[in-house]
């Protein structure tokens, strides 16, 4: 009988020396544990647009009115978090669906008021940013039922924070002539 505790006791010390090399609390690593992987952020909202936008053909006092909206999806990877020279991919994707009516002060209304075109549109960038720089996107938009080629172009700032939208303007692409509101 005490052979057996002494066998026994035996055979616990030398699992518990064993274990003690083995640790899976102290692992062996041959890459640095400070390595800092690249992470990501996602965003998703809505632009609205109700407003009054200069009428490239301008007589008199005329406008259109816009009515509608720009959803957009901005995804953000992130290359070496933390460094100046962090690179961040960037994602957008933005869908438009809006409404023009024709508005003028100084005219009498009509039945053309009712419906100038409509826009039904998606649009997909990618692009990188390096430290904390913006990039200015310029994005044009066709304005079906029109038969004059009229367009909405919108400015948008694209930064690490996210986006805004910083014009929006109609134009007519035969005169290269742009309306900034």
């Amino acid at each position: 009988m005490k052979t057996l505790i002494i066998t026994l006791v035996s055979l616990a010390l030398l699992a518990i020396v064993g274990c003690q090399e083995n640790s899976i609390f102290n692992p062996v690593a041959s890459e640095s544990v400070n390595k800092i992987l690249p992470t990501s952020e996602h965003q998703k909202n809505t632009f609205w647009l109700q407003q009054l936008l200069n009428d490239p053909y301008p007589i008199g006092n005329s406008y259109y009115r816009i009515n509608g909206q720009i959803e957009y999806e901005f995804h953000m990877a992130v290359e070496d978090f933390g460094q100046a020279t962090s690179k961040y991919h960037i994602s957008l994707r933005l869908s438009i669906s809006a409404d023009l009516h024709y508005f003028c002060t100084v005219c009498s209304p009509s039945a053309q008021d009712d419906l100038a075109g409509s826009i039904q549109a998606e649009s997909e960038d990618y692009f990188s940013l390096t430290g904390t720089v913006s990039k200015s996107l310029e994005k044009t938009f066709p304005i079906q039922g029109r038969e004059d080629g009229m367009v909405l172009k919108c400015r948008f700032s694209v930064s690490t924070g996210g986006i805004e939208l910083d014009a929006v303007w109609l134009a007519l692409p035969s005169q290269n002539q742009t309306i900034n509101n």
